[in-house]
């Protein structure tokens, strides 16, 4: 398995990273203009084919890309990704491919091909298989799925669950935002920084016939105005670590927050850095060795 990160932000403070990180022999480094805004960014790359030294590698590269930003004083600047290059589905060029699943009892994820009829059943969610943003079978986004679906039929939460207003931060395909919509929430918006992931899901939007109810932005925290009643974050745990301490200022009053993509290890340290940064943890959850942790807002009336 091959991943990529990418390091992107002005060329002062990527130049000073590339330096530490050439100190530190990560290697290989390739710095190169930022394909998003080569004018104003640059980008370093850099890949691992190792998944246990990966997070090890990104909380690093997290430290040291704090260590610039204070240096800088570029602070929310730089930005960091990762991207699964040795990912890979079966083609979909013809009626042969990935068969539906059922991440979830009461959700279906229906692989997209061309000849596709367009049958936009309640609760089956149309994924273009062709791109490795998010497909609904990793552990950590079906324990994404299990805790939506648990909040649409809770008890505490099923009456007011359609009038919920959601944000996907760091959306990948869209899935998760859709599948809010497809148990019933009122709107939902997902925020993207990769602009390839960003297109992938705008155009599963498109495919599930649900562009009046879910947008797909580019960027990051700035596109992501307003508050909301649910933000599901799925990420990396160096980007959790750096911009997770932006989702209580995000959350209505009464919120609820639901923080994964972090090994079932690393549960007590994000309950301790998310405790710290406002929210209220109300449950763990662990799947496979995966985490995953459901919050709420300080102000909320926790029973």
């Amino acid at each position: 398995m091959k991943f990529e990160i990418t390091i992107e932000g002005p060329p002062q403070a990527i130049e000073k990273i590339s330096h530490l990180l050439a100190r530190e022999s990560f290697d290989p480094v390739n710095l190169s203009a930022s394909h998003s805004c080569p004018a104003i960014f640059k980008s370093i790359t850099l890949k691992e084919t190792d998944p246990e030294l990966l997070n090890r590698k990104l909380a690093r590269i997290g430290s040291l890309i704090t260590i610039v930003e204070q240096q800088t004083g570029l602070r929310d600047q730089l930005q960091i990704r990762v991207r699964n290059l040795g990912y890979a589905e079966p083609s979909c060029t013809s009626e042969d491919g990935p068969e539906p699943f059922k991440p979830v009892s009461s959700l279906t994820i229906h692989p997209w091909t061309p000849s596709y009829g367009g049958d936009f059943a309640p609760h089956t969610i149309i994924l273009d298989p062709r791109h490795a943003f998010g497909t609904g079978k990793h552990p950590t986004t079906r324990l994404c799925l299990q805790i939506l679906e648990g909040m649409a039929h809770g008890k505490s939460t099923r009456d007011t669950f359609p009038s919920w207003s959601v944000l996907d931060f760091g959306c990948g395909s869209g899935l998760l935002a859709m599948a809010a919509i497809r148990l019933g929430a009122k709107k939902a918006l997902g925020v993207e920084i990769d602009g390839a992931a960003a297109e992938t899901a705008k155009r599963n939007v498109q495919h599930n016939g649900l562009s009046e109810s879910v947008r797909i932005r580019t960027g990051s925290w700035e596109q992501a105005a307003g508050l909301y009643d649910l933000i599901l974050a799925n990420l990396v745990p160096a980007v959790l670590f750096r911009t997770g301490f932006n989702i209580p200022s995000h959350l209505k009053r009464n919120g609820i927050a639901v923080v994964s993509g972090f090994g079932e290890s690393l549960l007590q340290e994000m309950a301790v850095f998310f405790g710290k940064a406002g929210l209220a943890i109300l449950q763990r959850f662990s799947l496979e060795n995966w985490g995953a942790l459901l919050m709420a807002h300080p102000f909320q009336n926790i029973p």
